[in-house]
């Protein structure tokens, strides 16, 4: 998957691979001067319940509001997502990229995000939404 929007448009943004930076890239205190990062993209994986060291493997859990009012909720494990949105409150999907993980997990176009790893998102600014998608999927696997 190349690092250009499918759309043919320059006013959207998508969650891949390819135009994430790494985790230790990100300064958000220098992006947003004030703000704090939210407790959903600093918390570090939980530890497995045996009291085992081990970390459970990363996930993104994102929770879409779909045309018909409903809610659904979809785990992500690894990346690229395949997901394009505009630079827009409330973060809209706009294409599912076919056989992405995306696509896999039956996102479709037109859902709109609500929620991030259990932090309610759907009054933030687009920015700090996509801040939190941004550093959280950069912590997936891509196999």
């Amino acid at each position: 998957m190349g690092a250009a929007c499918c759309s043919g448009d320059d006013s959207g943004e998508k969650i891949m691979s390819s135009e994430v930076k790494g985790v230790d890239d990100c300064d958000t205190h220098q992006d947003f001067p004030g703000m704090a990062m939210p407790a959903a993209a600093l918390a570090p994986a939980m530890k497995a319940s045996d009291g085992n060291e081990s970390k459970t493997p990363p996930q993104l859990k994102v929770d879409f509001l779909l045309p018909d009012q409903t809610k659904k909720s979809v785990i992500f494990d690894r990346q690229p997502l395949g997901l394009d949105f505009n630079k827009t409150n409330p973060i809209l999907m706009k294409r599912v990229q076919p056989g992405s993980h995306g696509d896999e997990l039956g996102v479709k176009q037109g859902w709109q995000v609500i929620g991030v790893n259990g932090e309610d998102v759907s009054s933030k600014e687009f920015e700090y939404t996509y801040q939190i998608l941004r550093k959280i999927s950069t912590s997936l696997p891509n196999p």
